[in-house]
């Protein structure tokens, strides 16, 4: 017998497009990527301009023009390469997340370190609510949340040990169709700083629904609200193109 958090699982799975979804092999997003973070962390601009290939199947992607030098990048959660215009390897590192250990907020970061967190970080945002039925993540429903006045639905997302993301314990907001709006979480590359996206302008592509625009705002854990003067990243997707 299906439980309550399996029927909201499925309705929201559903409203995002999940059958459409599993056609398709990868992903291909035109996105324009800025914010405070990229400063701090030494590579403003770095990806102001740029398309992002992601498979749908397994943590891997690539970065095009990343850096605003027609340089590519690849990514999966053990190895990350920078290669020039011309396909030579710029950069490379191995077991990447391990190089961020001591870190917070103002620790600058190398380009390969960059590559890994904008990687996986766009990676989860462009295949959630559909890696909710990776092997091993835990859900469980917190209730419901009063967001400035529109009443959303919760839930706390365990993902498993070796999964390339943000932090292990995350929390998606979702509205009364099942559509994403809120996803909490404490990047662990950061120091475990609290952080917030909210997710607005919901267009469909090929089927699959998404927010295309996305803006990140430091977390307060005590009362969880959050600043909206102070925008750490902002994500303007252009288009979304969905490949077999």
């Amino acid at each position: 017998m299906e439980t309550s958090t399996q029927t909201l699982v499925n309705k929201i799975l559903n409203a995002h497009g999940i059958k459409s979804a599993a056609e398709f092999q990868t992903v291909k997003i035109h996105t324009q990527i800025g914010g405070a973070v990229w400063g701090m962390k030494g590579h403003e601009n770095a990806l102001s301009d740029v398309q992002f290939v992601g498979s749908l199947k397994e943590q891997k992607s690539i970065w095009e023009n990343i850096f605003k030098e027609n340089y590519t990048s690849s990514f999966e959660p053990g190895k990350v390469q920078l290669f020039d215009e011309n396909g030579q390897l710029i950069e490379s590192l191995e077991n990447p997340r391990e190089s961020f250990k001591g870190h917070t907020v103002e620790t600058p970061w190398t380009k390969a370190q960059f590559i890994y967190f904008s990687s996986y970080a766009t990676w989860n945002y462009a295949t959630a609510p559909f890696n909710f039925l990776v092997p091993g993540v835990e859900i469980n429903h917190l209730g419901f949340w009063n967001e400035n006045g529109e009443i959303l639905d919760r839930l706390e997302v365990i993902y498993p040990d070796g999964f390339a993301t943000h932090s292990k314990r995350q929390i998606f907001y979702f509205n009364e169709d099942g559509l994403l709006k809120r996803h909490d979480y404490w990047p662990e590359v950061l120091g475990g700083s609290s952080a917030t996206q909210i997710i607005e302008d919901y267009k469909e592509f090929q089927g699959i629904k998404t927010g295309t625009k996305r803006n990140i705002y430091v977390l307060n854990d005590e009362d969880n609200s959050y600043n909206k003067d102070f925008v750490l990243v902002s994500i303007d997707i252009l288009d979304v193109k969905f490949e077999k």
